[in-house]
């Protein structure tokens, strides 16, 4: 679930990030405009250039109006008469009282918006056109003015904070629904069924993931069916089998042993014995990759001395061949490897280790060289055997190193059964030299080096 949380965190991550974005956008937008309205309604001289240049020219002055699209101007002196003036409206020619001075200088004359300026020479009033300037004077006291901030603060902080609490609910409601999805996933990857309650939000996930785990309920079921049918099928071919083989090896044996038999007849039955093993072995082969697939073969765990039986084994192999002068066989064990306990089973690992040697056997009949060398790498117990035969097959190899099934028409049932015995027992098993070397090497969790204290 800590992927989740993180998920989790990201949304809220996010959600900060985009509110934040969108507010610097707004500011930065409202500042671009303000700054352009600004821009196009400023005036090109202000009141105070104007009143300066008609101290020294009225020219000057007027032409500075006219760039400022100035509706009119007037001098005022200090009666309040005009003595000077520039597009004055008739209306407006006539002298001012103090009264009235005073409130156009702050608000609008005849209603057009005015700005003023005073000094030794008079009082300039110059008007612009009307609705061209919003002209109003704000008054406000300072505690109102306090009192509006503080609002504002308090507005702003509550308005964040319950942005933020509105996205944690909202973030941890989502959180919870897709926990259930993704618990249900992993119930699923286990093995397992499940049934979501498909509600609003969530409720076409919900019956995907439900219609998913009814159809792999259904599939476990009928694999279940098929295998218990195959196991059940090989079970009794073998049972079927045994009967007549065993009525074939007598027969083969009895022909055999005979005496002032023919040699051409004793050959024969000595083939039809030899075939009749081979099946046996093969049956047995195809039983107990049966059993080791569908975990059907209890493993009898206990402490075994791997040396032995790997000397057991070389020993079994040999003393089956008829020819065992061309197929000589050196064994290097370690002295360190002599006292290698590990806690498995121990007619598995015979079996394993037979198949082995007889594979280098069965795929050479011309004889070759066979070499068996155990030793103790890493403080794990490691054996490798090896041939100067034909090797093991690419494909056969890449079976055992990646796990990769070869194609149907690929012999593999003896090394499949090697490979499901060496990983039962908690070791690994790889090729090396293109197929003319196989590694067996124990896990450490099964290592047990005691020392041999039989004298």
């Amino acid at each position: 679930m800590k992927s989740l949380m993180r998920i989790y965190v990201r949304y809220i991550v996010t959600a900060f990030i985009l509110v934040f974005a969108f507010i610097i956008i707004q500011i930065v937008i409202l500042s671009a405009v303000t700054r352009t309205v600004y821009q196009q309604g400023k005036e090109e001289h202000s009141v105070k250039e104007v009143y300066a240049a008609l101290r020294k020219d009225q020219k000057e002055g007027e032409a500075y109006l006219r760039e400022m699209n100035a509706a009119f101007a007037m001098l005022l002196n200090e009666e309040g008469c005009p003595v000077w003036s520039y597009n004055l409206p008739e209306s407006l020619e006539h002298s001012y009282s103090i009264n009235q001075v005073a409130s156009f200088s702050r608000w609008y004359l005849a209603d057009y918006p005015v700005s003023v300026w005073g000094d030794e020479i008079g009082l300039l009033v110059i008007g612009y056109p009307k609705g061209s300037v919003w002209n109003y004077y704000i008054h406000q006291d300072m505690k109102g003015v306090e009192g509006v901030l503080t609002f504002l603060s308090w507005s702003m902080a509550v308005t964040f904070f319950g942005c933020i609490l509105i996205f944690l609910v909202c973030g941890f409601r989502y959180y919870r629904r897709i926990k259930g999805i993704t618990s249900a996933i992993d119930q699923l990857a286990e093995g397992g069924t499940v049934h979501l309650a498909e509600s609003k939000g969530i409720k076409e996930i919900a019956c995907s993931i439900n219609r998913t785990s009814d159809r792999l309920k259904r599939q476990r079921m009928e694999l279940e069916r098929r295998d218990e049918a195959r196991t059940e099928w090989i079970s009794g071919v073998s049972h079927d089998i045994r009967t007549p083989l065993s009525l074939i090896l007598g027969y083969a044996d009895m022909i055999e042993g005979q005496p002032g038999i023919d040699p051409d007849s004793k050959r024969r039955a000595e083939g039809i014995r030899r075939q009749s093993i081979r099946i046996r072995k093969l049956i047995e082969d195809l039983n107990l990759a049966s059993k080791l697939e569908y975990h059907m073969q209890p493993l009898r765990l206990k402490p075994v001395a791997l040396a032995s039986v790997l000397r057991s084994a070389a020993a079994e192999v040999l003393n089956s061949l008829e020819k065992p002068e061309i197929f000589p066989l050196q064994a290097e064990i370690e002295p360190d490897f002599e006292g290698v306990f590990i806690q498995g089973d121990e007619q598995l690992l015979f079996r394993a280790f037979q198949n082995i040697l007889g594979n280098s056997v069965g795929h050479n009949q011309q004889g070759c060289r066979i070499f068996i060398r155990a030793w103790i790498q890493e403080g794990r117990p490691e054996i490798c055997f090896s041939d100067e035969g034909k090797g093991i097959p690419e494909d056969i190899c890449r079976f055992l190193d990646e796990g990769l099934l070869p194609e149907p028409k690929v012999h593999l049932m003896g090394l499949k059964i090697v490979k499901r015995i060496v990983e039962g027992n908690g070791g690994q098993i790889k090729t090396g030299k293109n197929g003319h070397e196989l590694f067996l090497r124990f896990s450490l969790e099964n290592f047990d080096n005691r020392r041999r204290t039989e004298r």
